[in-house]
């Protein structure tokens, strides 16, 4: 009798923790899905973008919906959007992403890029690319997004 009650017990609580994991992961689907479809909205509406090809977020001193996309006459650009502001540039000016992905892998051999996103602040325009190392450090990396310079580099230590 008592080892039937322990294993009660025991699948009561499987069952509530799979059930709050089940809702936390069907949250956080909801509201990428919200995010992205607010993103669409915007694009259509205030960009001449006609071809989304990736839907990103940089997350700096202001956070922005990065849009990777092709506008009306097929050339390639991006547009950093908040719910007030935007701001374009022409991809095809801009040092490629595979170029920064091998200076990366130049630099960090047995590395791994997590997040790889055109960034930015105040004007400035870079790519972001975060880099997780063999040692489990991440490394956070600006690269000028049209002359791939490096910007800044700094490094977090794992709790």
């Amino acid at each position: 009798m008592l080892v039937r009650i322990i294993l009660s017990i025991v699948a009561v609580i499987l069952l509530t923790g799979a059930g709050f994991a089940y809702h936390l992961t069907a949250s956080l689907a909801g509201e990428r899905n919200q995010f992205e479809e607010a993103v669409r909205q915007w694009v259509f509406d205030r960009t001449t973008i006609t071809e989304i090809e990736s839907i990103d977020e940089y997350r700096g001193k202001e956070s922005y919906a990065v849009v990777i996309g092709k506008n009306k006459a097929g050339t390639q650009v991006v547009a950093w959007m908040t719910d007030q502001k935007v701001s374009f540039d022409r991809m095809d000016l801009a040092v490629p992403k595979k170029n920064v992905e091998e200076a990366v892998y130049k630099s960090f051999p047995q590395s791994e890029i997590t997040h790889l996103v055109p960034g930015l602040e105040n004007d400035k325009k870079f790519w972001e690319v975060t880099v997780k190392d063999k040692d489990g450090r991440f490394h956070y990396i600006h690269y000028d997004l049209f002359t791939g310079a490096l910007l800044t580099s700094y490094v977090l230590a794992p709790t």
